[in-house]
């Protein structure tokens, strides 16, 4: 793709998602239409499917796309090696602070899709950052990994949900205990521990 070319793709996208958010502050997620957001991001029906399948497609690529961007440009800001926890311990306070953008992301009436995409997503995010924390036999780190971004998604969700009354910061503490449970190693419980 040539670099005009492929600069006209990412503001295209940065309009669209900008556009998506915008309306999710205004009202509830189900509200919004496809032509809501290509009419807030002034483009054409065929240029919003030409980059999204839908609304849902557009609201999971734009989120992981932006959590990822937050999570690496503040753990670049870490005076020297980041705690293992810290893209954990951002993606909490990130909810936190925007739960109306990230709450549709796991409502009960979620998509199946996204939701697998959004657990998925922990679960790279977790594979990426606690790699050689989670031992060397690759399906006991599997295991840990599946039961730790699930863990990970339930109390994101929790921390969203206004009949609850868990912050971030209660959240994170509770997962680090998960995590410790899981096995970090520096606890002396290794993954996949216990009699053989």
């Amino acid at each position: 793709m040539r670099p005009e070319a492929d600069r006209r793709v990412r503001r295209t996208r940065t309009a669209l998602h900008r556009a998506l958010i915008e309306l999710m502050l205004d009202r509830p997620y189900a509200r919004i239409t496809v032509q809501d957001i290509i009419d807030r991001a002034d483009v054409g029906r065929s240029t919003f499917y030409a980059h999204y399948r839908d609304k849902d497609d557009l609201l999971l690529v734009s989120c992981i796309e932006h959590v990822r961007g937050e999570i690496s440009a503040q753990l670049a800001c870490y005076p020297g090696e980041p705690p293992p926890l810290a893209p954990v311990e951002i993606l909490f306070k990130l909810v936190a602070a925007h739960p109306d953008v990230y709450r549709p992301l796991v409502r009960q009436r979620a998509n199946t899709i996204v939701l697998r995409s959004i657990r998925q997503m922990y679960a790279e995010l977790l594979t990426e950052h606690l790699g050689p924390r989670l031992g060397p036999d690759p399906v006991a780190a599997g295991v840990a990994v599946t039961f730790l971004s699930w863990g990970l998604y339930g109390l994101l969700e929790s921390v969203m949900d206004p009949r609850q009354e868990l912050t971030a910061d209660q959240a994170y503490r509770h997962f680090a205990t998960l995590w410790a449970a899981a096995g970090d190693p520096r606890q002396g419980v290794p993954v996949g521990g216990g009699d053989r």
